[in-house]
C-alpha cells in the first residue's frame, strides 16, 4: 500500500508539479481511500518526502543497470556521461528538484529532501569514483572529472526547463571530453 501510493505521488507531481499537488488526488490515483492514504501518510509531507524516495529509489535501479553493465572496454568518461544523463535527463530527478524547489520555504521540510538527495547521489558518485580508481585514475582526478560532468549535465537539465532543445547537448558532451582527455594527458 504505501509503495502505490508513493508511485502514485510521484505520478501526480510529474503530472501536475508540486505547486499544484493535493493528497485528495494521490489517493484517487492509488485507488484508495483518503483514510488509508492518511493511515500511511497522515500529512502532505509525508507524502512528498515518499514521492521524491520513490523517485530516488527508481533512479537508482538505472544507476545499477549502468554500472553493472559497464566493461573495461567501454569508455569511462561515456559511461558517466550516460549514467548522467539518464538521472538527470529523468522525470526522478525534474520531480525531486520541483518538490525541493517548491517546498523550500518549509525548513524540515527541506532538511529531510536535501539528506535524500545527497544520500542517494552520494553513493552514485562513490561507486563511479571507485570504478574509475580501479581503471588507474587518481583519487583526485576521478572525483573532480565525475563532479565537473554531473554539473555540466545537471546544468543542461536545468536549461531545458526553459528551452526544451536538448542538441546542444551532444556537442557540449563531446568538447567536455576533449577537455577531459587533455587534462589526463597532462597528469
Amino acid at each position: 500500500m504505501r509503495q502505490r501510493l508513493s508511485e502514485a505521488a510521484f505520478e501526480v507531481i510529474k503530472e501536475v508539479g508540486y505547486a499544484n499537488f493535493r493528497t485528495s488526488a494521490v489517493s484517487k490515483a492509488a485507488g484508495v481511500s483518503q483514510g488509508a492514504q492518511l493511515h500511511h501518510f497522515p500529512t502532505k509531507d509525508s507524502l512528498t518526502t515518499a514521492a521524491m524516495e520513490y523517485a530516488y529509489e527508481r533512479a537508482h535501479g538505472k544507476f545499477l543497470k549502468n554500472i553493472s553493465s559497464f566493461s573495461a572496454s567501454d569508455d569511462p568518461l561515456d559511461a558517466v556521461i550516460q549514467d548522467a544523463e539518464d538521472f538527470f535527463m529523468s522525470d526522478y530527478f525534474m520531480v525531486a528538484l520541483d518538490i525541493l524547489m517548491a517546498g523550500g520555504k518549509n525548513k524540515e521540510l527541506r532538511d529531510e529532501q536535501v539528506r535524500l538527495a545527497v544520500t542517494s547521489r552520494a553513493s552514485v558518485e562513490e561507486s563511479w569514483v571507485k570504478k574509475l580508481i580501479e581503471l588507474g585514475w587518481e583519487k583526485s582526478e576521478a572525483e573532480m572529472i565525475l563532479g565537473m560532468t554531473f554539473c555540466l549535465v545537471r546544468g543542461f537539465a536545468i536549461k531545458l526547463l526553459i528551452s526544451h532543445s536538448r542538441s546542444d547537448l551532444s556537442t557540449m558532451m563531446t568538447q567536455w571530453k576533449s577537455m577531459v582527455a587533455m587534462l589526463k594527458a597532462q597528469a
